[in-house]
């Protein structure tokens, strides 16, 4: 068996240091007699096998040999010196990383002593490039070469320099904060926790008034605000926090001590506890929103603990009120609930059993209901219901007893209220508070994609910033498009252009060579407020899953959209092509699918087909032009 091979040079060397390129042929001429490590011929098995491992590796890997770590490393870490290469192979590691020996100095004597791996991620470590100190960032280990007798004998060294990773994400952290404090400028009573412990982070103006304190930020709700921990509004945090649900408090009492006063103010409030979740899909937080109802509230309890109201602003109400028996015969039905329920001459009303105009799958609720005001106590349910004439509502029914002078109830007075509006509001609302997590999560995952793209591209840290501050701002600019359907104040467009809206969604997803294999073609076509805010939001996502799965994931994607007119409709194309890859159909319609079916049939009555092929997917949209005009 050979055990030595002749170089171009016609120099003889062992065979263990057989190729390796530039670093191979340098370690091969190197005088390494003049070294404790002595010739090559001489050198142990471990260190020849560690030495053909790292120089036949394609990531940058050292090896540090002997008591004095003597250099050694391959072509792929000769960067990691910079301007020290090659002087420092051969040399001793103290030589090499004296500007850093204070740092790496104990790791290497904690590996060499104890024999123990080392891993360090995004370590920071001052070194001096080009006469000048800088700040630097370092994936890597050390993991013991144990030599013939088991002893330590070196440190086998891989890693590299993520200074431009970390330079970028602290780029985007400092844009998220200030994003955070814009967010924080909203006109509701808005607030963010982070942690189990639930530690305020964001408060807005409108929280802090609501609360009646301006140091809550950077402490725990339970110190923040201990009146409410007995009052179990830090359990439903924890519970909210835990279970990724979210919780919906109606009318919900709650007892402050506001502006550090001993006196408890008593409040009624709306809230909303929205689990939030960071980018790799664990909670991080929790989302508050809050309103105080409680002058509403008690208006209400005012209504229901009198009988003495006239029968004027019983009329005037445009809520259907009953007055009830204890037996539950109608005695009095105002005009505006009588209409509302579609009930004729009331004069047949009277005297019939109320549960009699309640859809049949009611009756049970609205006997307990009553059951309740009997008693003294509040009877309370929700349901839906359908006319002789096929008109379908909502309703909320309150039973409440009339009680004077603190005896017993003698009747009972039931409120329908027509809650059609507010439960279709409702569902706009989960719809809101839904796709508010979803961007959150996608947030993560566009900026992460923006970091990465922009990062390819970048020759210096401040091009890279620049870079990334002018995608996130196009993004922002998509963003305006659709904020007229969220905040009355804003809705000053009339008329916007399905190109110009196209091109704005897609726009921050596009960077050099993307935008170069793009293609957005079709007629002008204008569209209305309530059209241009539903395709936004079907372009966005659409946008979204080609930066995460599809053409624009990868520098080889092309990604094509072209719409025509077909007589009454538009036909709109959305095509994408991944070179290379093979796509299929994902397992499961995720939330933004569904979002985007959803505002494809129900807010601009048309239809969405995906069409999954081998090299990317292609999506039919088509829609009436009539609906587009809104």
């Amino acid at each position: 068996m050979r055990s030595m091979f002749t170089d171009a040079a016609g120099g003889r060397h062992p065979m263990f240091l057989i190729g390796g390129g530039e670093m191979g042929a340098r370690i091969r001429s190197f005088d390494w007699s003049a070294t404790p490590l002595g010739p090559p011929s001489g050198w142990p098995q471990s260190l020849r096998s560690a030495l053909s491992i790292c120089l036949n590796s394609s990531f940058p890997t050292a090896i540090y040999w002997g008591p004095e770590l003597r250099l050694l490393y391959n072509d792929a870490w000769a960067p990691v010196p910079a301007g020290r290469h090659p002087w420092a192979l051969g040399r001793r590691g103290r030589e090499v990383w004296s500007d850093i020996w204070a740092i790496v100095g104990p790791q290497f004597e904690r590996v060499m002593q104890l024999g123990e791996s080392i891993s360090l991620f995004d370590q920071h470590l001052p070194m001096i490039r080009d006469g000048l100190p800088r700040e630097t960032y370092w994936n890597y280990s050390f993991t013991p070469i144990r030599g013939e007798d088991g002893a330590v004998a070196g440190v086998f060294n891989q890693g590299n320099e993520t200074t431009a990773a970390v330079l970028a994400r602290r780029e985007a952290e400092a844009e998220v904060d200030r994003l955070g404090r814009l967010f924080a400028q909203a006109p509701g009573a808005v607030a963010i926790t982070r942690g189990a412990e639930h530690v305020f982070e964001i408060v807005n103006p409108a929280y802090e008034e609501l609360v009646g304190r301006t140091d809550v930020v950077g402490r725990p709700v339970a110190r923040a605000l201990p009146e409410v921990e007995a009052q179990g509004f830090i359990a439903l945090l924890d519970q909210v926090y835990a279970s990724g649900e979210p919780h919906v408090g109606r009318a919900v009492p709650v007892r402050l001590r506001r502006g550090g006063r001993a006196q408890v103010d008593d409040l009624i409030v709306d809230f909303v506890f929205q689990p939030l979740t960071d980018s790799e899909g664990g909670r991080s937080g929790v989302f508050i929103v809050a309103t105080d109802v409680s002058d509403a509230a008690r208006a209400t309890a005012a209504l229901q603990e009198s009988e003495e109201f006239s029968r004027s602003i019983l009329q005037s109400s445009a809520d259907c009120i009953m007055v009830i028996d204890l037996e539950g015969a109608v005695r009095f039905v105002n005009e505006s609930g009588a209409a509302l329920l579609e009930l004729g001459p009331r004069d047949a009303v009277i005297g019939a059993h109320w549960s009699e105009f309640l859809p049949a799958e009611l009756r049970e609720e609205a006997r307990s209901a009553l059951e309740a005001a009997r008693l003294g106590g509040l009877g309370r349910f929700s349901g839906r219901s359908v006319s002789a004439r096929g008109v379908a509502r909502w309703w909320e029914v309150v039973v409440t007893p009339v009680i004077v002078a603190g005896r017993a109830p003698t009747r009972v007075v039931a409120t329908l209220r027509d809650a059609t509006d507010r439960r279709q509001a409702e569902e706009a609302r989960q719809l809101l508070l839904r796709e508010l997590d979803h961007r959150v999560k996608n947030l993560f995952a566009v900026a992460s994609a923006m970091v990465a793209m922009t990062a390819r591209g970048a020759t210096s840290v401040s091009t890279m910033s620049a870079d990334l501050r002018g995608r996130l701002g196009a993004l922002a600019k998509a963003h305006q498009l659709i904020s007229p359907a969220i905040d009355d104040e804003t809705r000053t467009m009339e008329k916007a252009d399905l190109g110009a809206l196209l091109r704005q969604v897609t726009e921050p997803h596009l960077y050099e060579t993307a935008g170069a294999r793009t293609v957005i073609d079709g007629p002008d076509i204008a569209l209305g407020l309530t059209s241009a805010t539903s395709l936004a939001l079907i372009f966005h996502e659409l946008a979204t899953n080609a930066v995460k799965y599809g053409a624009l994931a990868t520098d080889e994607g092309e990604l094509t959209i072209r719409w025509t007119v077909a007589g009454e409709n538009l036909e709109l194309i959305w095509e994408e092509r991944v070179p290379g890859r093979k796509m299929a159909a994902p397992g499961s319609q995720g939330f933004g699918s569904r979002l985007a079916r959803t505002s494809a049939s129900g807010q601009l009555g048309g239809g969405i087909d995906y069409e999954w092929r081998s090299e990317g997917v292609r999506i039919r949209l088509r829609l009436p032009l009539a609906r587009l005009s809104r």
